[in-house]
């Protein structure tokens, strides 16, 4: 796997949020919002993706947003349970981008006291369901779907600082590879 940077997005990452979308396939698509869905509805979901009730990583393995994981609030849930999803695009799937955004969402959960994370997929999405199994979830089969449920333990110094310095170190990885800004800086001013 490529050395792939995961972080929390911010409002400033929605253009690369929209990108990404635009870049999954139809087949991704499916997958992620468990059958087909119109243009329309994707991009109501993207333009409302960083609700205050969502945690959102991305994965940029590149330098650019190639995967993108979720951490939603199930309404009404007792206790408290959080919905996982993840997308990577076709060009980056089977390379650990997947494994790593949800190893990062589990983080995440645990150190906000999250202790119960549900993820829905089709049931001929063998992959999400080896992904989940890889990270010791209970798998259940439904008409169509397969639910897993991961249970995180309880946080420790050592992940909370797990999550710190992945976040210093994302920080840094993106302040190094800033875009280049349009005006040079070391040049002098045209007189």
């Amino acid at each position: 796997m490529p050395d792939t940077t995961i972080r929390q997005l911010r409002s400033f990452d929605q253009h690369q949020i929209e990108n990404h979308f635009q870049r999954l396939n139809t087949e991704n698509l499916i997958s992620r919002f468990s059958g087909e869905v119109s243009h329309k509805h994707v991009q109501t979901y993207v333009s409302k993706i960083l609700s205050n009730d969502a945690y959102v990583y991305g994965a940029f393995p590149d330098g650019e947003l190639r995967g993108l994981g979720e951490l939603r609030r199930i309404a009404d849930s007792s206790p408290v349970a959080y919905e996982a999803a993840l997308t990577v695009e076709p060009d980056w799937q089977h390379r650990g981008v997947g494994d790593a955004l949800l190893s990062r969402l589990i983080t995440a959960a645990r150190n906000r006291g999250i202790r119960e994370l549900h993820m829905l997929c089709l049931a001929s999405n063998q992959r999400m369901q080896s992904l989940a199994r890889k990270h010791e979830a209970e798998l259940r089969t439904m008409p169509g779907q397969v639910e897993a449920t991961l249970t995180t333990p309880w946080p420790s110094p050592l992940s909370l600082t797990e999550e710190i310095a992945g976040e210093c170190d994302a920080l840094v990885r993106a302040i190094l590879h800033w875009p280049a800004q349009s005006k040079d800086f070391t040049s002098k001013p045209k007189a």
